[in-house]
């Protein structure tokens, strides 16, 4: 696989993160040591029983989901042969109780993995949050403060799949390894269904370990064009919204925190409601009709909303123009409306 180079930033600490230069480049960037002083990094460093005593001590019991997997799947998470569930199942238990399992099973050759995955870390070990957390006064943060997550497993793999967030991922325990691929890469990566989905998103049907050439032939291209990570404990890594990921976890025991942001306004709603609504409309119209919609697309959505009511009166702007929350209000309304007709 050739990777691209992912930029290695030195000397970046909570405190000064330099959130201008991430956005303007636009790609993955690592930024070294940048939890190196978080109290669970510290105590991970010092043993990994005194990272899960500090996560025992902090465990509000506060009931979460887990993902358990027979040893079989090589701590890839993903779906069943045909797609239509998964290789993993779910159980409703305790933080203390995953750990204590997962500490039973470190003498083990072979064990069955386990996985909490996308832990909300203010709410699920709310003062550990506290002392272990990012700086976020950049203006960008002003309407849309991050939203911390933590993730506790042994061994696992997450197949690639994109999120609409902004992130900045904080390997605390273990060692990882982000494969990331830009969004135009979409195609070479075989997506699976829409639903059921492993975590809520989209996820590629390839194995990227083990590459099968002859079934999946575009994912070739992919790798070619794959940015590869290696994190650290105490690493940060940041990456740009809808960027595929594969994120490995390779010790028998992982924490990783991550702070997930939009950047578009709540009230804007979900663009895969679009996408969804676009497959419904559009997709099977003939050709010569979808490259009609596309050029439509590419003057009101994508193109520049200012040249769009440039020779307009102000009066009759409506929903050409800026969007605000009334505005927004009224065209969802219309949208519900034609929709239930």
């Amino acid at each position: 696989m050739t990777a691209n180079q992912v930029l290695v930033l030195e000397g970046i600490s909570p405190d000064n993160i330099p959130f201008d230069d991430l956005f303007a480049l636009n790609k993955p960037v690592i930024l070294k040591g940048l939890v190196n002083n978080w109290p669970l990094v510290q105590a991970g460093k010092q043993s990994v029983e005194q990272a899960m005593a500090q996560l025992t001590e902090n465990d509000t019991g506060r009931p979460l989901l887990a993902y358990r997997a027979p040893a079989h799947i090589k701590s890839r998470f993903g779906y069943n042969d045909t797609c239509t569930g998964f290789n993993y199942s779910s159980e409703k238990t305790r933080l203390s109780d995953v750990l204590a399992q997962i500490k039973a099973g470190f003498s083990d050759d072979e064990h069955e993995y386990l996985y909490i995955n996308s832990l909300r870390f203010d709410q699920g070990l709310p003062e550990l949050s506290k002392a272990n957390t990012l700086n976020f006064s950049h203006p960008e943060f002003t309407n849309n403060q991050p939203v911390p997550k933590i993730w506790i497993g042994t061994e696992s793999v997450a197949a690639a799949h994109f999120d609409q967030p902004k992130n900045i991922a904080c390997c605390v325990l273990g060692k990882r390894r982000f494969t990331l691929f830009s969004p135009e890469q979409v195609d070479n990566l075989y997506p699976g269904p829409l639903s059921p989905t492993p975590g809520g998103q989209v996820v590629t049907t390839a194995n990227l370990d083990e590459p099968d050439f002859e079934k999946f032939p575009r994912l070739k291209t992919a790798l070619e064009n794959a940015w590869v990570a290696d994190l650290e404990p105490g690493d940060g890594l940041y990456y740009p919204s809808m960027w595929w990921h594969e994120v490995r976890a390779f010790d028998r025991f992982n924490v990783m925190v991550n702070f997930w942001w939009m950047t578009a306004k709540p009230y804007l709603g979900n663009p895969m409601d679009l996408l969804m609504h676009g497959m419904l409309t559009l997709r099977d119209k003939p050709a010569e009709e979808k490259a009609a919609w596309r050029a439509l697309f590419d003057y009101y959505v994508f193109g520049d909303g200012e040249k769009v009511i440039e020779h307009l009166p102000v009066e009759c702007h409506g929903p050409l123009a800026q969007m605000d929350e009334l505005s927004a209000r009224r065209l969802r309304a219309m949208l519900l409306n034609n929709l239930n007709r």
